[in-house]
């Protein structure tokens, strides 16, 4: 491949045709807005004046400086009426695995590392199959570390699930991240997917000495304390209690405030694991967003903030959104505190 120097500040996109990974054009950016946002898997929006042969599910690099910004794979490309402007919107890169796949050798995951286990379902599921009409046979991929977990995949129906989905989840739960990059391996030049537990170092952010704009915290709670499972012979009801665990008894002092679910189920004895199921959706959120002035901080990156009222929260960068404004724009996972916690604190108010 041929490297290209451009002028400072300028963004370019590379697109690269899905099918055998060739470069079909090398384009200016003249407005963008990019998303790097995997749990809420949101859309970078691209606008182009050229018209060029990109296609749905084309694989596209956004250059800054000759450096890749952000990689993405094509969702939908919109002109009005025949106009110079051309609107891409992207999904991030991990979307290439945003496909419903069959429960396999999920033991790895115990034995082997969880790595091995995201490998082993690519290769038999996109780049090894039996089908080779639909393989990636431009995609490589290496596994860096090897995390071995007492867990098992938790987005499971019938023995299916959505490896994309499954892939962000460890990120979120077990720190593996995915890089990207092109490698030129056995004389041929591969699309290289690395897979890593990567500690990254923390950043401190400190709100009162940083260029920090838009700054917003975010409280959300939604919490089921008592589910009535209703089935064809009897009915349970399960109470949720302050230290997480449950009781069948209305009379327990300890019984934390919530949401009354009624649910149904057609045996009794599955009476008590779908009130437990109905729990697990219990969820406090405490979100964080803040813009940077020209410091960039990379997606999944530990993060120690500091308010403007001295209180000091560890959480991650989940979402970034750049622009052309200096201002880069951050998004901050859940910060962890208990929801129990939470609620006993507004049940003393």
């Amino acid at each position: 491949m041929t490297n290209f120097k451009f002028s400072k500040d300028k963004i370019f996109i590379w697109i690269f045709d899905y099918y055998d990974f060739s470069v079909k054009d090398i384009v200016e950016l003249q407005d963008f807005e990019i998303n790097m946002d995997e749990e809420t898997n949101s859309n970078t929006i691209l606008n182009v004046l050229k018209k060029t042969e990109v296609k749905d599910k084309d694989i596209i690099a956004v250059k800054r400086n000759n450096k890749v910004i952000f990689w993405g794979v094509v969702e939908e490309i919109e002109n009005e009426n025949e106009s110079l402007l051309y609107e891409y919107s992207l999904k991030y890169i991990t979307n290439l695995f945003n496909r419903d796949i069959k429960l396999e050798n999920e033991n790895m995951i115990k034995t082997t590392g969880i790595e091995d286990f995201i490998e082993n379902a690519i290769k038999k599921n996109f780049t090894e199959s039996d089908d080779s009409f639909i393989n990636i046979n431009y995609l490589y991929v290496r596994v860096k570390t090897h995390t071995i977990k007492q867990t098992s995949v938790s987005n499971v129906e019938n023995n299916i699930y959505n490896l994309h989905t499954w892939m962000t989840n460890c990120t979120q739960l077990y720190n593996i991240t995915y890089t990207w990059n092109i490698e030129k391996i056995n004389d041929r030049y591969m699309f290289v997917l690395e897979i890593e537990n990567k500690t990254h170092n923390t950043v401190l952010i400190d709100t009162k000495a940083q260029s920090i704009s838009n700054y917003t915290e975010i409280f959300e709670t939604d919490v089921v304390s008592k589910v009535e499972v209703l089935t064809s012979t009897d009915s349970l009801t399960l109470f949720l209690l302050n230290d997480k665990t449950t009781s069948t008894d209305k009379n327990n002092p300890n019984r934390a405030a919530g949401k009354i679910v009624t649910v149904y189920t057609e045996n009794y004895e599955d009476a008590y694991q779908t009130a437990l199921d109905t729990m697990k959706g219990n969820s406090y959120n405490h979100n964080i967003s803040f813009g940077l002035n020209n410091m960039y901080i990379q997606l999944g990156t530990p993060i120690c903030i500091k308010t403007k009222n001295s209180l000091i929260y560890n959480t991650y960068i989940s979402s970034v959104k750049i622009t052309k404004s200096n201002f880069i724009e951050y998004q901050c996972g859940n910060i962890r505190t208990n929801f129990i916690e939470k609620l006993l604190k507004e049940r003393k108010k």
